[in-house]
This record gives structure tokens, C-alpha cells and sequence, in this order.
């Protein structure tokens, strides 16, 4: 048995106890009891190689029951991964791992056979997936089996590696669990909670220095992580307590101090390093920021003056000096500093955004965008521009965002916001273009896109708004522009025009934009009923007809129905008075066709039947004629003459029974004693043999 490091509290009398109680029950085929007991024994001591081989052997002896006997290859598998587990992964040394080769082969063709029975998909996916439940029921050995299987895919490789490390922990192996960690942190650098796991593992195993090194770079990234700091203080104060008078632990020591905020402590520090050394830049650069951080600003420039009279050239101490003499308010003599720092070092960033943020608090924004244009760059000018579009200096920030896009034109949100500010001034045509030139360069891209959309909704709120305002106000010419303004031109805008030239009582524009209206809403009733009463007021009943019927045709509640009866009539009226008048210009052809007109919408229309009836007596078609009169005679009784018209068709027609019927009722109607009157009276005593 070899000797090795014992659990805390735990002597080699209590792993005694566990291993040959491990080694009495594994003599009774005890199979489950063995590996309870060896595996409390390799708590105590996890070097000890007897108890490692001890568990190993009870886990395949269990393994081959469950296979041979129960036929249980689930568990089986199971046993052959924990077993496979103490002999690859848990082992200190290489070397012990080589001496099992034997055994690691022949456990793993067993454990094959049985993945194999159980149809186990070996994915990396699946292998993972059921690590993560082995360990959920406490099974680390065989989780860390399929964690270490599954590490080998590179998706999978950090995560499984600090799996199979905390398990090491809980199993007592914190050695081996070092060695995972820092496996995980090689694919994974900047995980900063990986970091300090793997800071603290080498702390607790004692490797200081390397602990040191892993807590430095997690205090780099964590801006004064109090863990960290206290991490680091106990390991300094160890070290220090072996060695007082080390100037550079003290140094170390002030430094975490002053971290803590603790400044007495740290200056105590700082004062025992300079001591043992005199010389030290670093501990006088420290004292410099402390008494910085403490505001005594005096101070902290003795500290850095220090150093700069032995190193004139130091940057660090002329940045830090720099720094306080700004905090002072002397801009100018810090600006020189920084400038003297960009010269030793023209990599010092910081030092070049002091000079920036100096510069940017001395100069007004116009300067300060002509400085970053001709000493800056592209991204500065943008950043400087959205700082002054957050502070509402809209104006300001154009001229940056425009600046930005010169240097360089690629930089695609510099457009967006340029147009936003532009809208926020309600420059929409400014707007509208820089978004215009956007997309033509980022035809794909749905900020511009989406911007490009959002902005043009908002001209043509705000034209409408404007256009809607000038009409309140009865400037229906201003109102016209602004609503010809909108582009594109929308149902509204159009719709705006009309009414506004309605209102100039320029009906002829106006029919022309509700038109264009109706063009781009065709479904609207109301376009055409507008469109239709325009028409009407001009008299052109057959366009007013035919708009109105299309208002109802769309919504047959439209409020276009009472017009269009008094349109249709007045149409009908119009075209009844064309027709008389060119009756009476003997113009019978073109006359005909208007009563045809007429007849077609309103057959029951007497004017038209009896005029119509008095061109046909003209070509000589007396029953043509007489149909129409007989309408006239049926439908009204303001033509007593149309029984005339008919009685002499008849007469002419030698039908002499109907004529002397329609000569009566001539009579019988007729009050006036004129010719016609004479002349039915007299024709109809000729007639008298032909009465019925």
C-alpha cells in the first residue's frame, strides 16, 4: 500500500478501516459493499494505488455478474465505464494508466458488447446527455467515462472537461481535477467563472504561484473581485510570512490593500516595500495612485515626480501624473503629458482618449467634429455624433454623422441615424435621400429598409397634417401644394387635392384628383359619388350617371342613390330636349336616335314615343307611328292629340273602322275648337258607314 495525502481530518488508522472492510466484503462477492468502502478509503487517501486497483477489480467482478448472471447489460455497461474510469481517467501518472493496459482493453470490448446489446447510441450528443443523468444520480465514475467520451467532439470538449473536473473534486482528486480545468480553459480563455474555479483548485492543492497567475489575470478582467483580492492576500501573506523581507510581496500586499479600499493598510505596506527597496518604480507609481484614489492630488503628483526625476521617459508614471493634474482641472498641462506619453508609447490607447476627451471638453462640437476629421477616425466621429444625438444636439450630430459617412461611406448606422435626425427635424426630403443612398449600397439591409419605410410614413403624416391645416384654414391653394407634396402620392393626398380645388370651385381639376384617388382605391364608394355630384353640377348628366351608378354598384346604401334618380332625370331631360330640337331642325336621323335614348332607360317616356311617332309619320312607317302613339295615349293623358295622330295614320292606312274609333275618343277628349277638332268632326261623319 502506498503512502500518500490524506483527507483533511482523517488518519491512516480510518482509511485502514474502510480498505480491509473493502477487501473482506470483495472476498464474499459483495460486490456493491466493496466499492462503498474502497471508494471511502480512496477519500481518505486518493493516491493509494491498492485502493484505486481495489475498486476497479470490485466494479468488473459486478460488471460480469450483471452480465453473466442477470442478464442485466445496462447496469453491466455502467460498471464497465466506472472501472474504465479509475483506470484512465483517475490515475495521477501515465505511467499507471499503462500498466493497466490489459485490463483497459478488456474492459472496454466488454463494455462495447454490451452498448451493443442495448443499442447505446454512441453520439457525442447522447454520450454527453447521459453523463449528465449518470451524474444526477451520483454515478460519477460512470458519468466520467461518458464525459471524457464525450469530450472528445470539440462542441462538446470544455463542457465535459469541467464536468469530469468538479466530479474529481467531489471524489477527493483535486490534483487530477487541476489537469481538467485547465484542459476546459485552453478552449475556453475567457470564461472568467472557469477562471477562478480553476485558480481556486490550484490554490487548494497548494501551487501558489500558478494560483497567483490565475487570479491576476481574473482580477484584470473583474475590476476588483473581492474573492480575488482576499485569494490573493492570504497567499501573499503566507508567502510574506516566510519571507518579511520581500520589498515585492509587500508591494503586492499595499496593492491588494489599497484594491480593498483599505488605504492606511496599503500605504503601511507600500512604506515597508520602499524601504527594503529604495529604488522600486512600481511601489511609487502604487503610492501615487493611492493618494490619487484618496484625491490629495499634491500627493499623488510627489509620487509620480519621483519616479519621473530618476526616469524622465517613464509613461506610466507621466500617464498617471497627467491623469491627477486633469483631475485638478489643469487640461492644458495634462494634455502635454499625454501627448509626451503617445510619444514613448504610441500604443497607449488610453493616453490617446484622454487627449480625445480633453480635446472634445475644450473645443465647441463644430470644432471638435473638425478635429476628428482631420486626427480621427470613422468610428470616433459616429460616437461622437450618437453622443450628441442622445443629448438632443440634433444639428451638431448631423454634421458628425455626415463627417463619419465621408471618412467612411460603409458605415451603415451612421446613415440610419444621420436620416433620423434629419426626420426629427422634419427635414423628410434630406431624410428620405441619405436613406435612398443607403439602400442603394445595402439594397438587403432591414434597418435601412425598415427605416427607409418608418421615415416616409412619418413625411406623410406630417405633409398631411400640414395640408389638412392650410384647408382648415380655407389657403386651399397652400393646401394643394403640401398634399402634392406626399410621394408616392396616396388615396388621401389625392383625395386632399380634389376637395381643395372643389372648394376653389375649379370642378374640372377637381373630377381629374378624385379620379387619381379612385385609381388607387378603386373599392371606395364615396370616389365615384364625389366624382358623380361634380359632373352633375356641371350638367354632364351622362358622366354623372355613370359615376353615380358605379358609387352604387360598390355600396347600394351609398348616399349617391337620391342623386342619381335626380341625374337620371335631368340626363333623360336633356337628351328629350337634343332630340326636340333637332326634330324641329328636321335633323330626323340624329333626332330618332335621342328619343331611342330616351325610350331605352324610360320606356313609359310620352314625349318621347309621341316625337318619336312624328318622325315616323315624316318617313311615311304609320304603324311604327301608331305604336308609339298608342304608348303616348296609354302612359299620359297630357297628349289628347296622339288619338288624332293615331285616327289619321289609320285613315291614311285606309283602315277606316280604327280610324273613326280614334277620331271619337279625339272628340270626346278634345276641348279646344280648333282645326283639329274641325276637322275629326267632319272626318268622322264620312266615317259614320265603318263604326262598329
Amino acid at each position: 500500500m502506498l503512502s500518500g495525502s490524506y483527507a483533511f481530518g482523517a488518519s491512516p488508522s480510518a482509511f485502514a478501516e474502510h480498505y480491509n472492510a473493502a477487501q473482506d466484503y470483495l472476498m464474499q462477492n459483495q460486490y456493491t459493499s466493496a466499492i462503498i468502502e474502497f471508494r471511502k478509503a480512496l477519500k481518505i487517501n486518493f493516491l493509494d494505488n491498492s485502493a484505486r486497483i481495489g475498486v476497479i477489480n470490485s466494479y468488473l467482478a459486478r460488471a460480469n455478474f450483471y452480465a453473466n448472471q442477470e442478464k442485466n447489460y445496462e447496469k453491466a455497461a455502467n460498471d464497465f465505464r466506472s472501472a474504465l474510469f479509475y483506470l484512465k481517467i483517475y490515475p495521477q501518472s501515465e505511467q499507471d494508466v499503462q500498466n493497466s493496459i490489459g485490463m483497459i482493453s478488456s474492459a472496454s470490448s466488454n463494455l462495447n458488447q454490451c452498448l451493443k446489446v442495448t443499442g447505446f447510441d454512441t453520439t457525442a450528443s447522447n454520450r454527453y446527455k447521459r453523463a449528465e443523468e449518470l451524474r444526477a444520480v451520483a454515478n460519477f465514475s460512470a458519468a466520467g467515462y461518458e464525459f471524457s467520451k464525450a469530450s472528445e467532439n470539440e462542441k462538446y470538449a470544455a463542457d465535459a472537461n469541467i464536468q469530469i473536473a468538479d466530479m474529481m473534486k467531489l471524489l477527493g482528486n483535486e490534483p487530477r481535477s487541476v489537469d481538467f480545468y485547465k484542459k476546459a480553459l485552453d478552449i475556453k480563455p475567457n470564461d472568467g467563472l472557469l477562471r477562478m474555479k480553476y485558480a481556486r483548485t490550484l490554490d487548494r492543492v497548494g501551487n501558489y504561484d500558478a494560483a497567483v497567475n490565475e487570479y491576476n489575470q481574473a482580477l484584470a478582467n473583474s475590476k476588483g473581485n473581492m474573492e480575488v483580492l482576499y485569494a490573493l492576500e492570504r497567499i501573499y501573506l503566507k508567502k510574506l510570512a516566510q519571507t518579511p523581507s520581500d520589498a515585492e510581496l509587500n508591494a503586492n500586499i499595499g496593492a491588494i490593500k489599497q484594491a480593498q479600499g483599505d488605504f492606511d493598510s496599503a500605504l503601511s505596506y507600500y512604506s515597508k516595500a520602499e524601504q527594503l527597496n529604495p529604488n522600486s518604480v512600481t511601489t511609487r507609481i502604487n503610492v501615487g495612485t493611492l493618494y490619487q484614489q484618496k484625491k490629495e492630488y499634491n500627493k499623488a503628483i510627489k509620487a509620480y515626480d519621483s519616479v519621473l526625476i530618476m526616469y524622465p521617459n517613464n509613461d506610466q508614471a507621466l500617464f498617471y501624473k497627467a491623469q491627477a493634474l486633469s483631475e485638478m482641472g489643469d487640461k492644458k498641462t495634462a494634455l502635454g503629458l499625454y501627448k509626451q506619453v503617445l510619444v514613448i508609447n504610441p500604443q497607449n490607447n488610453d493616453a490617446r482618449n484622454a487627449i480625445g476627451e480633453i480635446i472634445k471638453e475644450t473645443m465647441s462640437p463644430a470644432e471638435y467634429i473638425a478635429y476628428l476629421t482631420q486626427n480621427g477616425t470613422a468610428s470616433e466621429l459616429y460616437d461622437y455624433g450618437y453622443s450628441l444625438h442622445k443629448d438632443n444636439k440634433t444639428g451638431d450630430a448631423i454634421s458628425a454623422y455626415k463627417a463619419a459617412i465621408q471618412k467612411d461611406s460603409s458605415k451603415v448606422d451612421a446613415y440610419v441615424n444621420l436620416a433620423i435626425c434629419y426626420a426629427s427635424k422634419d427635414d423628410y426630403n434630406n431624410a428620405i435621400s441619405v436613406l435612398n443612398n443607403a439602400k442603394n449600397m445595402f439594397p438587403s439591409n432591414n434597418l435601412v429598409l425598415k427605416t427607409l419605410k418608418d421615415v416616409q410614413k412619418d413625411s406623410t403624416s406630417a405633409k398631411m397634417a400640414s395640408a389638412s391645416s392650410s384647408y382648415d384654414n380655407k389657403d386651399y391653394k397652400r393646401a394643394i401644394q403640401e398634399y402634392l407634396s406626399v410621394n408616392p402620392a396616396t388615396e388621401d393626398s389625392m383625395l386632399g387635392v380634389a376637395a381643395s380645388y372643389q372648394a376653389l370651385e375649379d370642378y374640372n381639376n377637381a373630377i381629374t384628383y378624385y379620379k387619381k384617388a379612385e385609381s388607387i382605391n378603386p373599392k371606395n364608394s364615396e370616389i365615384p359619388y364625389y366624382i358623380g355630384y361634380l359632373y352633375s353640377e356641371q350638367q354632364n348628366w351622362t358622366e354623372a350617371e355613370k359615376y353615380l351608378r358605379k358609387s352604387v354598384s360598390i355600396n347600394p346604401n351609398s348616399d349617391a342613390k337620391p342623386l342619381l334618380t335626380y341625374v337620371t332625370q335631368n340626363g333623360t331631360l336633356a337628351v328629350l330636349n337634343d332630340g326636340i330640337s333637332l326634330y324641329e331642325k328636321k335633323n330626323y336621323t340624329e333626332a330618332l336616335q335621342k328619343f331611342n335614348d330616351v325610350i331605352k332607360k324610360d320606356t313609359k317616356n310620352a314625349f318621347a314615343h309621341y316625337y318619336r311617332g312624328l318622325i315616323y309619320d315624316e318617313q311615311k312607317q304609320h304603324k311604327l307611328a301608331i305604336t308609339d302613339y298608342i304608348d303616348v295615349v296609354n302612359n299620359s293623358k297630357d297628349f289628347p292629340i296622339a288619338n288624332y295622330m293615331i285616327a289619321v295614320d289609320y285613315d291614311t292606312l285606309e283602315n277606316y273602322k280604327e280610324a273613326f274609333k280614334y277620331f271619337k275618343q279625339f272628340v270626346a277628349n278634345y276641348t279646344t275648337d280648333d282645326e283639329y277638332f274641325k276637322y275629326a268632326k267632319s272626318r268622322m261623319e264620312e266615317l259614320k258607314p265603318y263604326a262598329g
